[in-house]
């Protein structure tokens, strides 16, 4: 796992989970404007997750194996999910939900690297 990559990923989560919050406060969500920072977070994620399951296979062993799986694949879910959710839909509750997912990744990002640390570290 890559330390600078999972940092950005927070970072860009929880920043635009709250752009996306004060959007909708705003009446100014629109879908067709946070669809490429959510495809770029979705291809960050996926890249993240490759080289999670390489460093899996190549002997790495984390402190909590199943946990850390299970973080791993709802990282991948959440995005997809949540933008078939919101996809037709430029309403504060569109929103609302879009920036609810990407804080959630934020914390699901943070939990992946905590679990990540082999016991003892």
């Amino acid at each position: 796992m890559i330390d600078a990559l999972s940092l950005a990923l927070t970072v860009t989560c929880a920043l635009a989970g709250i752009i996306i919050l004060g959007a909708a406060l705003l009446k100014r969500y629109r879908w067709r404007a946070v669809l490429p920072t959510v495809i770029i977070v979705e291809a960050a994620l996926l890249i993240q997750a490759i080289l999670d399951l390489a460093g899996l296979l190549g002997g790495h062993h984390p402190a909590e194996p199943a946990t850390h799986l299970a973080y791993l694949v709802t990282s991948l879910a959440v995005l997809p999910v949540a933008g078939s959710q919101v996809a037709r839909d430029n309403g504060r509750w569109a929103a609302t939900l879009l920036a609810v997912a990407l804080l959630a990744l934020a914390v699901i990002v943070v939990r992946l690297q905590t679990t990540w640390r082999p016991a003892g570290d």
